[in-house]
C-alpha cells in the first residue's frame, strides 16, 4: 500500500493544519508505512495567490499523472481536486465545520467557499477523517447521507512547545514588559473566530473588580486576523492599555517561555474542531480557562476551568480562581499527565494505517 499525504500547502503557509500534516506524515513513516509527503511548493509570495497556485496544481494533468502511482491520497489539508483518478482512493481530513455552524466569524467569501468545498468532500471522498468526536457528530447532523464515511481520529500532541527550565529573556521586544509580572495568555491568530474580544473585555473587568489583579497583564500572541483592528482599538482605548500586549508573530522559543510562565491560558473559542492548545497547556502544566463547548469538554475534561460563553462574569470568576491562589496544581497536573497518554502520535499512526487498509480493500 502506497500513500501520499497532500498537505494543501499548509506546511509552506505555516498553519496549525500544516503541523498536523507534517506530524501525520512523520508518524506514519516511523511506523514503516510506505508514505510520501507532497513536494509541491507555490512560487508566489502572496498568501492568497499561493493557494490559487496550489488549487490549479491539484486539478492539473501533472498532478493526476503523479498520483496514479499511489493506492491512497490523503488530502490532509482539507482540499480535494475536481476530478478523481481511477483506482486511487481519496481520504480527506475535515478539521471543523465553522462555515456551517459559525459563519459570522469568517468573511462572507471565505464561509461560502468553505461550505462548497466541504459539500464536495462529503460527496466525493472515499473516507473522511474528523479530528474529534464532536466534529463527527456535527457532520452526521449536516450530512446524514454520508455519515458512514466519517471516522474520528485525534491529532497527537505536537512538540513545538517545550518545557523550559532556564527562563531566558524573551526574544520578542513586545514581551519585555511582562518578564516580572504574572499574566494571562492567548496564543493564536487574533481573530473573531477565536473570540479574542471576550478575553480583552474580561481582563478589563477583572482589573476593575479586584486590586489583587493590579500587576497582571494580558498577552495576545499571534498574527492579526479577521477582526484584529476592532480588538486593538478596544484595548488601546482602555485605561489598562499598557497591560494588554499584542506581540505579533512569536517564535516557538518565546511561545514555550510564555506557556511555562503564564498564570493561565485563556481559550474562549466560540467553536473549535479540536484545539491542540489544550494539549500544549497540559504538557506544560499551564492552567487553562476555556469556553464550555462540546469539543473543549471532550479534550480537556476535568483539566480545564470552564466558563459559559453567555456570561462575561463566568470567565472573570475563573480568572479570579487563579488570581486568588485557589487553583489545585497537584490535582490538575496529575490529570494532564493521564490525559496526554491518549494523544501519542505512534498510536494515532496505527489508527490511520487501519483506516487506509479498510479503504484500500473496498472495491
Amino acid at each position: 500500500m502506497k500513500v501520499l499525504i497532500d498537505d494543501g500547502l499548509r506546511i509552506q503557509l505555516g498553519t496549525g493544519i500544516g503541523n498536523y500534516c507534517l506530524y501525520l506524515y512523520k508518524s506514519l513513516k516511523n511506523r514503516g508505512c510506505n508514505v510520501e509527503l507532497s513536494d509541491y511548493k507555490a512560487t508566489s509570495k502572496n498568501r492568497k495567490l499561493k493557494r490559487l497556485q496550489y488549487m490549479r496544481y491539484i486539478n492539473s494533468s501533472q498532478f493526476r499523472r503523479k498520483i496514479e502511482g499511489y493506492d491512497i491520497v490523503h488530502f490532509a489539508g482539507q482540499f480535494l481536486p475536481m476530478k478523481k483518478v481511477k483506482g486511487v482512493k481519496y481520504v480527506v481530513t475535515v478539521h471543523d465545520l465553522t462555515s456551517f455552524i459559525h459563519p459570522e466569524t469568517m468573511s462572507f467569501f471565505t464561509a461560502l467557499t468553505s461550505r462548497l468545498k466541504i459539500k464536495r468532500i462529503m460527496k466525493n471522498a472515499d473516507a473522511i477523517v474528523t479530528v474529534s468526536n464532536s466534529v463527527k457528530k456535527e457532520m452526521t447532523e449536516y450530512f446524514p447521507r454520508y455519515s458512514q464515511k466519517v471516522t474520528p481520529i485525534y491529532p497527537g500532541n505536537y512538540d513545538n512547545i517545550k518545557k523550559i527550565d532556564n527562563m531566558d529573556q524573551f526574544d520578542n521586544e513586545n514581551l519585555k514588559n511582562v518578564e516580572n509580572n504574572p499574566f494571562f495568555l492567548f496564543v493564536g491568530t487574533i481573530e473573531k473566530r477565536k473570540n479574542v474580544g471576550l478575553i480583552i473585555d474580561s481582563f478589563i473587568k477583572l482589573k476593575e473588580k479586584t486590586k489583587e489583579a493590579h500587576n497582571y497583564k494580558l498577552v495576545l500572541a499571534g498574527r492579526p486576523g479577521f477582526g484584529y483592528e476592532e480588538f486593538f482599538k478596544v484595548a488601546q482605548e482602555s485605561k489598562f492599555s499598557q497591560d494588554i500586549i499584542f506581540t505579533g508573530y512569536t517564535s516557538n522559543d518565546d511561545c514555550s517561555r510564555l506557556y511555562c510562565r503564564a498564570a493561565a491560558y485563556i481559550f474562549p473559542t466560540v467553536y473549535e474542531g479540536f484545539g491542540s492548545t489544550q494539549l500544549e497547556c497540559m504538557y506544560c502544566h499551564t492552567p487553562i480557562i476555556l469556553s464550555d463547548i462540546p469539543t473543549n469538554r471532550e479534550i480537556s475534561k476535568n483539566y480545564g476551568l470552564f466558563f459559559s460563553l453567555e456570561s462575561i462574569d463566568s470567565l472573570v470568576e475563573q480568572m479570579m480562581v487563579i488570581v486568588n491562589g485557589k487553583y489545585d496544581y497537584e490535582k490538575h497536573n496529575r490529570l494532564a499527565d493521564e490525559y496526554l497518554k491518549n494523544f501519542d502520535w505512534d498510536d494515532i499512526a496505527d489508527e490511520y494505517v487501519k483506516l487506509y487498509e479498510e479503504i484500500e480493500n473496498k472495491k
